[in-house]
């Protein structure tokens, strides 16, 4: 059974190699008569971990001020990018936000670090930058 593959494409000497694999794969599944999708998208630069560290610092931050807990600021946060929805759990209407971080690029990841910087001055709290709390 075939499983998922996935390539990127990063340079000419890159693309080279992927085209080959790409090829092979092709000319195995026909050869094994199985059916097979083929997607082909832009490259999402995944978020880093110190990204995701530094997000979950500046939630922990900014709801120590205003009272909330960490999930709370995150989900404000996360909705400034993806916007909210409504959903009824057991009749009663609640407002979540419309997408998940998990599936964010780093660039969608660092405008959702922007966005809490800005909530956080609009709500009259200075977040630290991650230069002064390294103390560089």
């Amino acid at each position: 059974m075939l499983k998922s593959i996935k390539f990127t494409l990063w340079n000419d000497d890159s693309r080279n190699r992927v085209m080959a694999n790409i090829l092979s794969t092709l000319d195995n599944a026909n050869a094994s008569g199985k059916e097979i999708d083929v997607t082909i998208s832009p490259h999402k630069r995944a978020k880093t971990s110190s990204q995701r560290n530094w997000f979950h610092k500046l939630c922990s931050i900014f709801g120590d001020e205003m009272g909330l807990t960490q999930g709370q600021v995150k989900d404000i946060a996360k909705a400034q990018i993806v916007g909210w929805r409504h959903v009824k759990i057991g009749g009663v209407d609640i407002v979540v936000p419309d997408g998940s971080s998990e599936d964010m690029s780093r660039l969608e990841y660092s405008e959702m670090i922007e966005a809490l910087y800005r909530v956080a001055a609009e709500s009259g709290v200075a977040l630290p930058s991650p230069d002064h709390y390294r103390g560089d």
